[in-house]
């Protein structure tokens, strides 16, 4: 998240001015100053989808947010939306458009106009909604006397303030009083940020039925809560879990760099009157309870025994020993209100660790797990949450399945490790936290289905992945017999549907027709060529229509990587190519020679020159920019049906006689024979040449000899700096899988219906291959 910096807001504008103010006002500064929470919205669709699909997010959005939900599956917008609370009215504010809400598309709707206050009321089978036009502000809400009294002048500027510090390239982020809303929970102790005047940031992104969120708890002068204990200290590696047996349900660490400073803090915290004891807790910098144990970690643990003057040796087990501890109530009320230890009867060093217990039959549990590396920094589950967390916290809380029930108020079957640190800098306290189902890991170069979806209708076009701008990996893009595209995530939710006039020729393509980073999906039917948004909505000027069928796939060009677009549409025997806006680009002249195009228009660049290439009648055409001719290719082709590849820098295809024909950028063409038959199949690279004829497949000069049966053509994906090819037996409904060197990867082949696509859906380094199960089904599966 964005370092905080507070700005002064000076007001320059006079009352008289404030009517073309609010013209241009963000919308979210008509938020009450009283709201008790606040989400920013930055992807919609997302973020309506994890209210239902989310585990964690689904339990702690509040009922008032419930309530809106309705509303806000009726909003058409890419803009931010600004959903505010109290007690149990919400406020949703966001851009205005003409498009914003359509009540035309609503059923069981009713709608008037409150005509002496300028309000309309809307009711959606049985919730009412308010709303108005604010200059350029669109507000709504369930409470009539909010609306009537919305006034900008009432800006909370602090409010305004850290939401302009919040990440935009969130899914959504949330400012809520800590002990107001149910968002307090993500921060695992009710210790944390008691003052209700200042507000906690978090920003949201989505994991895999779960959630990371990252933010700041901002600290007041006036007032002095528990993290202020941590004031003028430095975080320092969490050691703990190191400690912490395997299966800990619950540990809480607090950690600086020198005790002194920490104690003091908290003793002012707490308003304590009674100066607490350091002795040998000045010689640590991290101490933990680890359920119904206490770790303290130190550089040199040797001076904490030579300080611990009331012990003495109980007895020894496996080499360590074990002392009594005299003082068995210090740590009751020491370290309060973060650590309350009671009973610490005995204790032991085990390398840096002093671990406290009220039994040496636990305490001798703890050195055997010690021992043997059965912790939980060693853990599956911990370690699939490492990467997430930072190396130094001032404080961290770790919570398995069970403690987190116990916090969320409901049960998370699953969710074996969570973690919130809280890493103190200067005045504010920045907040990591992971909670995420954990799915044990499965055995190396093991294949295991991870999920399916049904659509409602038999599968028109294969699956395809496509790059979620978001999360910044992939989601699946699929069409149905009724003409229906889907997008669906990453672990298997539906995100929206829509219905198209057609069906999607070749694949689907993604540009940033904005570019700002927001990709579109682009791909045309035969008579019309879309842009979708992210959301699944028309971008305008899009849909174009055509009255002459488009007979290939689109083609999308970016000739300098800068992002200007030029769309290529085929008409039989003629090209017409558009820019980004579906403005028809003058430039280009295609003059064709009244033959048929007979594959799609592919763009290249050899050096520094561009070449758009296809196949026509018995020509293999070879343009430039303009649509003239670059190369003349007087040889005619037989063309086999197989794409135009650019393989060991020549124009590559295939004839019906098998053979790989070869054209170099002076027009000479070469022939191969490759022992193919006329109903082959070929997919290269750049310097990777595939092929499979009946059931023989081979990659670069190597030959596998499959069953016979009916095989899709093969598809080549280099992934993780390896090359992968697949194909598909529809026959016996197995999908192989084999690397570049035709060996076939372990545990394959695995049942699917349809040609796959191998792609990382999510952030781990486990691909995924993405096929159907049945004629309705995709089946995805993790390569481990």
């Amino acid at each position: 998240m964005k370092r905080l910096g507070f700005l002064l807001i000076v007001f320059t504008f006079v009352f008289a001015c404030q009517k073309d103010y609010n013209k241009t006002k963000q919308p979210y500064k008509f938020i009450p100053a009283e709201s008790t929470s606040v989400i920013r919205v930055n992807e919609l669709n997302d973020f309506v989808n994890s209210i239902e699909n989310n585990d964690v997010l689904s339990h702690l959005y509040n009922k008032e947010l419930k309530n809106a939900v309705l509303f806000l599956n009726n909003l058409n917008t890419t803009e931010h939306v600004y959903i505010s609370s109290q007690d149990s009215n919400f406020l949703i504010l966001t851009e205005n458009d003409s498009s914003l809400f359509v009540l035309d598309s609503i059923k069981n709707i009713i709608s008037k106009t409150l005509t002496d206050i300028n309000i309309e009321e809307t009711q959606i089978d049985d919730q009412t909604i308010y709303h108005k036009i604010i200059g350029n502000t669109f507000a709504g809400s369930n409470n009539l006397e909010l609306l009537k009294t919305l006034n900008s002048e009432n800006e909370n500027t602090k409010l305004s303030q850290l939401i302009e510090t919040t990440d935009e390239k969130s899914v959504a982020s949330v400012l809520f009083k800590s002990k107001a809303t149910n968002y307090s929970k993500l921060l695992f102790s009710d210790i944390v940020n008691k003052d209700n005047s200042s507000f906690t940031v978090l920003d949201f992104d989505y994991a895999e039925k779960g959630l990371n969120y990252n933010g700041i708890i901002t600290s007041k002068d006036s007032s002095f809560n528990a993290l202020d204990s941590f004031k003028n200290t430095i975080p320092q590696k969490t050691n703990s879990p190191s400690i912490a047996p395997y299966n800990t349900a619950s540990l809480i660490s607090i950690s600086y760099d020198n005790f002194s400073v920490f104690n003091r803090n908290n003793n002012q915290a707490r308003d304590s009157i009674i100066e607490v004891p350091e002795t040998f807790l000045n010689f640590t910098d991290e101490i933990a309870l680890i359920d119904d144990v206490l770790a303290l970690h130190s550089l040199d643990p040797n001076l904490i025994v030579e300080s611990i003057e009331d012990k003495f040796i109980s007895e020894s087990f496996r080499d360590i020993d074990i002392y009594e501890f005299g003082n068995r109530d210090f740590f009751k009320s020491n370290l309060k209100p973060f650590i309350r230890f009671e009973n610490a009867n005995f204790f032991s060093v085990f390398e840096n660790f002093i671990v406290f217990s009220h039994s040496t039959e636990t305490l001798k549990s703890i050195l055997t797990d010690a021992l043997n590396g059965n912790t939980l920094a060693n853990s599956d589950a911990f370690q699939s949450i490492s990467d997430n967390l930072s190396d130094e916290a001032s404080l961290f809380i770790f919570k398995d399945s069970d403690e987190l029930s116990n916090v969320l108020g409901n049960t998370m079957t699953g969710y074996n490790a969570n973690a919130v640190q809280f890493i103190r800098e200067d005045n504010y306290t920045h907040i990591n936290g992971i909670i995420q189902k954990f799915k044990k890991r499965a055995a190396s170069n093991s294949v295991a289905e991870t999920f399916t979806t049904q659509l409602e209708a038999t599968i028109l076009t294969a699956p395809q992945a496509v790059k979620n701008h978001v999360s910044k990996a992939h989601d699946i893009v699929v069409q149905d017999i009724n003409n229906t595209l889907y997008l669906v995530s990453s672990t298997g939710n539906i995100l929206w549907k829509k219905q198209l006039q057609g069906r999607i020729l070749g694949q689907v393509e993604q540009i940033d027709m904005y570019k700002n980073g927001r990709l579109q999906l682009a791909f045309t039917t035969p008579n019309q060529l879309y842009i979708l948004d992210r959301n699944g909505n028309d971008v305008s000027p899009f849909p174009l229509k055509f009255n002459d069928a488009i007979t290939q796939p689109l083609s999308v060009f970016d000739y300098d990587k800068r992002k200007d677009y030029r769309l290529l549409v085929t008409q039989g025997k003629n090209l017409l190519m558009y820019n980004a806006k579906g403005q028809s680009v003058g430039g280009f002249n295609y003059k064709n020679d009244n033959s048929e195009i007979a594959s799609q228009p592919k763009h290249f660049r050899i050096g520094s020159k561009d070449y758009i290439v296809f196949g026509s009648g018995e020509h293999l055409k070879i343009l430039n920019r303009q649509g003239a001719a670059r190369i003349n290719v007087k040889d005619k082709i037989r063309f086999s049906g197989n794409d135009v590849y650019l393989y060991q820098n020549k124009f590559t295809t295939t004839n019906t006689l098998g053979q790989l024909i070869q054209v170099d950028t002076r027009g000479n063409l070469s022939t191969q024979n490759l022992n193919l038959t006329d109903k082959h199949k070929i997919a290269t690279t750049s310097k990777t040449l595939v092929s499979l004829r009946e059931n023989r497949l081979i990659i670069k000069s190597r030959t596998i000899d499959l069953d016979y049966g009916d095989y899709t053509e093969p598809r080549i994906y280099y992934l993780n700096d390896k090359i992968y090819v697949t194909t598909t037996d529809l026959q016996s409904k197995k999908v192989y899988l084999f690397d570049s060197q035709a060996k076939s990867i372990p545990n394959f082949p695995v049942f699917g219906t349809a040609a796959a696509v191998l792609e990382k859906l999510d952030n781990d380094r486990g691909l995924e291959l993405i096929t159907q199960s049945d004629d309705k089904t995709i089946v995805v599966y993790k390569l481990h």
